[in-house]
């Protein structure tokens, strides 16, 4: 049964348009509606008369009312969830919506999200976004592949007019996954101008405090129970390619997702299909140890959250696999994931996380993981993780520790590491950290990222922020920071010293130094950059150039990236960089420095909103690659991918796969 509509407002807020949010989170009844709305961006069904009204945003960035009037209505059914948006704004012309990509990046338009924590617990949260294009981005709780039917489908629509713009959300109950008979729900809702690059959020004490804590309450739901869901992903890969082991080869794998009513999810592939997934594209500027770097593989996103720290189990180390199964989530205060991976020839990777919640401010987790390779010695890490979060009006404090350790088959490898860290934080104003970390000479975690061992660092720094909301300087940051320790070859001592600036021309500018030592030889880099139309996607640039001293030798790097908007529907990326530096052999001998250059040229072009065609140039040094494709990624129905050439070769590959992907 409907009932009346509730305006809630901060009792200043609504007195006087400014002062002191209400001290404790507030709980607002759930209304359930009869006739849901029709999801096209006017606000205009009789369902947003009975939906709860909210009022009365606050910005997260600065202790302050919003900047422009945010309106917010939410309702339900038996079948699913509705929201509603109206924001009022001064300025129409400007409202940005440049992007038209589903799960494209919203954070450089305008945009409006709505949040639910189903579980009322502060750990599992979903967060649905759309832009005044209607463009839709979601974030489920420990990732999930990007097939809308395997993650599971919601609408949005949205509609611009002369006095701001509106939007509209459908989120079926049958995609969260909360507990049987769950009738609250831990929500916010939060509006992103674009132009200011500000966030405001309801409730205030939520924006005030960033305390999962002052998330206001959606109380009385009678949420439908969910049964056991499943679905089965398969896909069919043909492959005409100059690849001995793919040559006019047809093959297929599967992945299986169930969803448990206590909302554990459980994982299985067979035969998945990484070769056909583009990389990304490291840089080639200097660095000391190997480059971190994300992972892209479907099945090792979905609930990557839940898996060990990347210290023991980097999921990169995982090269191949014929089988996998993984299961992850959270079931009240305790969360949990497990993965198993299998390849012909017997290499296998087991790792398991527990965590023990402590409310929605503090944690402890174990965790585990087991290598075994042919032709490689036995290994296994584990660990222990605890953290604790302070949380004041617009800062916060924390405290985290982390203990790890090695046991390797054979002589060797049997060691520990360790890692302290404390910090404070403001929106605005003055922060600090302190830390210090060791890694034992023998710590061997072969599946996990551990790029140095035998060192001991020590650091502290300072950072401050402010902005500002007049001028046409937007925000200042600086940030100090000194770092002393040793390796087994000798001595390490750094300091940095940094600076940026971003105005509301959309430029931004920075410029740092960093000197010291580091094993014996005398380290100094200057770096600067610019970056204009921060906020434009299809138009934005920078440019980076460092400077300095490497193993007594000159060093220099510069980078440009810039994007284009050529024609309609057509985007592109350009990224050129050159490195000179030295570097030091196994023996420790320096090697001259000499130049590097790498170009990379990506290009896109949207034949529709579900159909892309783009290309990519990647040439280092004598080497080219280039390769293209073509995707179809609908909400409903066959995934087709067409990939002419290797987007992971170093040189062309005489090669086409056609890969199609369903869901049942």
């Amino acid at each position: 049964m409907a009932t009346a509509a509730l305006t809630l407002l901060p009792p200043a807020v609504a007195a006087e348009g400014a002062g002191e949010p209400e001290a404790a989170p507030p709980s607002i009844p759930a209304v359930k509606v009869t006739e849901p709305p029709l999801i096209d961006g006017l606000l205009d069904d009789a369902c947003w008369q009975q939906a709860t009204h909210i009022e009365g945003f606050w910005r997260q960035t600065v202790d302050a009312p919003e900047i422009e009037r945010t309106e917010a209505w939410l309702c339900y059914d038996g079948r699913a969830i509705y929201a509603a948006f109206r924001c009022h704004d001064s300025r129409p012309s400007q409202i940005r919506c440049d992007q038209k990509k589903r799960q494209g990046t919203l954070w450089r338009d305008d945009c409006v999200e709505l949040g639910l924590d189903v579980e009322s617990t502060g750990h599992i949260e979903y967060a649905f976004q759309v832009n005044p294009a209607g463009t839709q981005r979601d974030e489920v709780p420990g990732g999930t592949s990007e097939k809308i039917e395997w993650k599971g489908d919601w609408r949005a629509a949205a509609r611009v007019d002369d006095a701001g713009w509106s939007a509209e959300m459908e989120i079926p109950f049958s995609i969260l996954r909360y507990p049987d008979g769950q009738d609250c729900f831990r929500f916010w809702v939060r509006r992103r101008l674009a132009r200011e690059e500000d966030e405001s959020c309801w409730p205030p004490g939520f924006a005030r405090r960033s305390d999962t804590e002052e998330r206001a309450r959606w109380s009385g739901i009678l949420t439908p129970p969910l049964p056991f869901r499943y679905v089965v992903m398969p896909y069919a890969l043909s492959v005409a390619s100059e690849y001995e082991e793919e040559r006019e080869t047809l093959t297929g794998g599967l992945d299986f997702k169930g969803t448990f009513p206590n909302g554990l999810v459980a994982l299985a592939t067979y035969n998945p299909d990484f070769r056909n997934i583009e990389d990304v594209v490291e840089t080639i500027d200097f660095t000391y140890v190997e480059r971190y770097l994300p992972e892209y593989r479907p099945f090792f996103q979905e609930g990557e959250w839940h898996m060990p720290s990347e210290q023991i189990f980097y999921s990169r180390r995982v090269e191949e696999l014929d089988v996998g199964a993984k299961v992850f989530g959270t079931l009240g205060s305790h969360s949990l994931g497990l993965l198993d991976t299998y390849a012909r020839g017997g290499e296998n990777h087991l790792a398991c996380n527990y965590e023990h919640l402590f409310g929605t401010k503090g944690a402890a987790s174990f965790s585990a993981v087991d290598r075994r390779v042919p032709g490689e010695p036995h290994n296994v890490a584990y660990g222990l993780f605890a953290r604790r979060d302070w949380m004041f009006t617009g800062a916060g404090r924390y405290l985290y520790a982390w203990r790890p350790w090695t046991r390797t088959e054979g002589e060797g490898g049997d060691d520990s590491a360790v890692s302290v860290g404390t910090g404070f934080w403001q929106n605005e104003g003055l922060g600090w950290n302190l830390g210090y970390s060791a890694v034992g000479s023998e710590f061997d975690a072969r599946d996990g990222y551990v790029p140095e061992t035998g060192v001991r660092n020590a650091s502290v720094g300072l950072h401050h922020r402010l902005r500002y909301d007049e001028s046409a300087l937007q925000e200042r940051y600086w940030r100090a920071e000194s770092r002393t320790g040793e390796s087994e070859a000798g001595r390490r001592a750094s300091m940095l010293l940094e600076h940026a600036r971003h105005w509301r021309t959309g430029w931004s500018a920075w410029f740092g130094t960093i000197h010291g030592e580091r094993d014996g030889f005398d380290v100094a880099t200057n770096f600067t950059g610019v970056e204009w139309n921060r906020l434009d996607i299809y138009h934005r640039g920078q440019i980076d150039v460092d400077w300095g001293e490497r193993y007594g030798e000159p060093y220099y790097y510069q980078s440009l990236v810039q994007t284009f908007h050529p024609i309609q529907r057509c985007s592109a990326e350009l990224r050129a960089e050159r490195v000179y530096a030295a570097d030091l052999d196994d023996d420790r001998n320096v090697i001259p420095p000499e130049w590097s250059r790498q170009v990379v040229l990506t290009t896109t072009y949207d034949v529709t909103q579900e159909k892309t065609v783009s290309a990519r140039l990647v040439r280092r040094g004598s080497n080219s690659n280039v390769y293209a494709a073509y995707r179809q990624r609908v909400r409903k129905g066959m995934d087709l991918l067409i990939v002419a050439g290797d987007p992971n070769a170093d040189e062309w590959v005489s090669r086409l796969a056609v890969k199609a992907i369903w869901c049942f």
